[in-house]
């Protein structure tokens, strides 16, 4: 990766994101229109209609919640490597922090609403006047009963979601803590200044430093219980949407994916913010290079974790796992497979293999624009084809977009909220804490051996 020449820089000016009304409101606005129309197929709607509903709740919390933890896994990644070149952007997937209490709250309602529309393949439920116990009589499923407990799986994942997103909380309180020391005194009112400035004495070297220690701690435990935990709820509400399928690679994929739209997300948000806020001279063509390659490596390591788990159940003709590919790929849904692997790895492969590509803002903002695309549909692909059964129709239309456009308006409304909030450049006493990989021996200064 590109070093940045005058690191660790001595200067920095003050950057928050302009207050816009427009921005703000327009996304309020976004999501409340997708509450009152997720609202009205719900309540007004036929049963058919009101499982859509639930549905495009169900893939759209998973898409836009697995790109707000992402981006804070990958500001975690940055950290915990010391990643040097990508000091003036480490705060933009930081901001991925402020959706994760929207995420928190919309949890419970989507997955209690919706448990009969996604877990009807195993949950009880009431048919034609009957309730039906689709576990009776299914050794499978019988074998699986402890684990397909609906209380028990719904409190294991909100523990999962507390501790997860609580670990990304303290992992951005730590990152933000030497950013906001001294901003009272220049003017700037808020909770966020108190909470984050309590106790912090007027010694801000010392509280970079302590920060910094207390981080390279938080983040182990926030990069594992990433892997561990979004894999858990990978299992919980994707996997067991279709109970007899079983797959060690599906949590894999899952996380893989929501890190891979995570850095696509980091991208649009630098390039859209970079000019207004008068960034060029500390984001350059190194810092777009960069984390160029890193969209390129991850499209190629996302196809490579998805054919793992596609090939060993193709040549193995195992019959359970096998029905999870063939409701894919045939009708309605072979199409949206073509277009998703299309938008994620074949056009990105190619199209950011030249070097000078991955250094033009524009377009690498563009090819990650697609990646976003082509992971919106990877979550409409898992678990939909699996909920709803003979279909002739694809089940995607404005619906489906529209509950998208609201969960895209609640997101950017937060994080611009973040932007406004928080320094988006790193104070040169937070980057002065990182070691730099250098040792004084005497009068001499050589590089550290590790």
């Amino acid at each position: 990766m590109a070093h940045n020449d005058t690191y660790p820089p001595r200067d920095l000016p003050l950057r928050f994101a302009a207050p816009s009304a427009l921005v703000t409101f327009g996304g309020l606005l976004l999501a409340l229109l997708a509450v009152l129309l997720f609202a009205w197929r719900v309540i007004y709607g036929d049963k058919a209609a009101a499982a859509r509903a639930w549905n495009a709740l169900h893939f759209n919390w998973m898409f836009w919640s697995s790109v707000a933890i992402g981006m804070v896994i990958f500001a975690v990644a940055l950290h915990l490597t010391n990643a040097r070149w990508a000091w003036s952007i480490k705060r933009f997937p930081l901001g991925g922090v402020a959706f994760l209490p929207v995420s928190l709250i919309l949890f419970p309602i989507m997955l209690f609403g919706g448990r009969h529309v996604y877990f009807h393949h195993w949950l009880p439920h009431e048919e034609d006047g009957h309730v039906v116990n689709p576990m009776a009589g299914d050794a499978i499923l019988e074998a699986k009963a402890g684990w397909l407990d609906f209380p028990f799986l719904m409190g294991r994942d909100l523990v999962a979601l507390l501790v997860l997103y609580g670990l990304a909380t303290l992992f951005a309180y730590h990152q933000l803590r030497p950013d906001v020391h001294g901003l009272d005194r220049a003017g700037r009112r808020g909770w966020p200044y108190g909470w984050l400035g309590r106790g912090a004495g007027d010694d801000v070297a010392a509280v970079a430093a302590d920060s910094y220690r207390r981080n390279q701690k938080i983040g182990v435990f926030a990069a594992l219980a990433f892997a561990f935990l979004w894999g858990l709820i990978a299992i919980d509400i994707g996997m067991t949407t279709l109970p007899h399928f079983f797959s060690t690679m599906f949590p894999v994929a899952f996380f893989v994916s929501a890190f891979h739209s995570a850095l696509a997300m980091t991208i649009v948000m630098v390039v859209i913010y970079r000019r207004s806020l008068r960034l060029e001279p500390w984001i350059t063509a190194r810092q777009f290079h960069d984390i160029g390659k890193l969209l390129f490596a991850f499209a190629v390591f996302w196809m490579y974790i998805n054919w793992s788990q596609y090939v060993v159940i193709w040549y193995g003709l195992l019959p359970h796992e096998q029905e999870y590919f063939v409701r894919k790929f045939n009708a309605p849904f072979g199409p949206v497979v073509m277009a998703a692997v299309m938008m994620i790895f074949v056009l990105p492969f190619f199209g950011l293999l030249p070097r000078s590509i991955k250094k033009m803002p524009e377009i690498l903002a563009g090819f990650a624009v697609l990646v976003l695309i082509g992971h919106w549909l990877e979550r409409f692909l898992l678990v939909t084809p699996n909920i709803f059964d003979d279909l002739h129709a694809l089940p995607l239309g404005l619906l489906e977009i529209g509950m998208a456009l609201g969960f895209l308006g609640a997101f950017v409304a937060c994080y611009t909220w973040f932007l406004r909030t928080f320094p988006v450049l790193p104070s040169p006493v937070s980057l002065a804490a990182v070691p730099t990989g250098l040792v004084s021996v005497g009068a001499r200064t050589k590089v550290a051996e590790v």
